[in-house]
């Protein structure tokens, strides 16, 4: 395959796979609760449960949350191209710091589709404790929280995976390392995460909660969008 087509197809599964996530997230986690309005968990449990997430998606059906999950889960292989395709934009590929990066947000797209998942079965079993009868509750209380266990280190591990990958493509952006203008490191997805979060406090449900649990996978979309009116500079360096 030519190199020009190589490009065309990752812009093409880097703009998917954002818009799938994004869509994902909304579906798992695009809710922004009160957390007073259950009682079960904000007091009868708050000493065992992770209140916020316990809350979050009580709301969800099964369906949605299960089609939140696998849209995002089973779209994880387009994150591969996405990845090579920000790796082409390094003025020297052959650099350390170029590999480096390359190599980073590799192994964070590796690892995100088991983090996005694991939303679901959180959200279906602290549904179950919210939907069972009390002498059910410890044996849920106990499977939660082993469910709980495996997002935060599967989820964490991901996104701290994703956030020194993110980072280190920052630097080398403003060290003139990549083909792109130094002003580019601010829509970096990690940069602008930080700068979405607080716009969701100025927003009406429903859109608080679909900006709050989509932020990251919004910052993709406007990251790669911006990215292909770059484009034409791959084109200089494959000539």
């Amino acid at each position: 395959m030519k190199y020009s087509n190589k490009i065309n197809w990752s812009f093409v599964a880097a703009i998917t796979v954002s818009i799938c996530w994004l869509i994902g997230d909304v579906f798992v986690a695009g809710f922004d609760p009160d957390p007073a309005e259950y009682p079960l968990f904000s007091k009868m449990y708050a000493d065992k449960v992770n209140v916020e997430f316990a809350t979050l998606m009580l709301e969800g059906s099964t369906l949605r949350l299960m089609f939140g999950a696998l849209i995002g889960a089973l779209t994880g292989p387009l994150l591969l191209p996405a990845t090579w395709l920000v790796y082409q934009f390094f003025k020297d590929t052959q650099k350390w710091y170029a590999v480096f990066v390359y190599w980073v947000l590799l192994a964070g797209a590796v690892l995100s589709p088991l983090g996005h998942a694991g939303f679901f079965y959180v959200g279906e079993i602290y549904k179950a404790i919210y939907h069972t009868q009390a002498d059910c509750h410890p044996y849920l209380l106990e499977t939660g929280r082993g469910f709980m266990k495996m997002l935060n280190i599967a989820w964490g591990a991901a996104i701290g995976v994703l956030a020194i990958g993110w980072i280190s493509l920052a630097v080398c952006i403003i060290l003139k390392k990549t083909l792109l203008p130094q002003w580019m490191a601010l829509l970096t997805p990690f940069a602008l995460t930080l700068m979405i979060i607080p716009v969701k406090g100025f927003l009406p449900l429903p859109y608080s909660g679909w900006v709050g649990g989509a932020i990251f996978n919004i910052a993709y979309l406007v990251f790669f969008s911006v990215l292909l009116f770059f484009r034409k500079k791959l084109s200089k360096k494959q000539n």
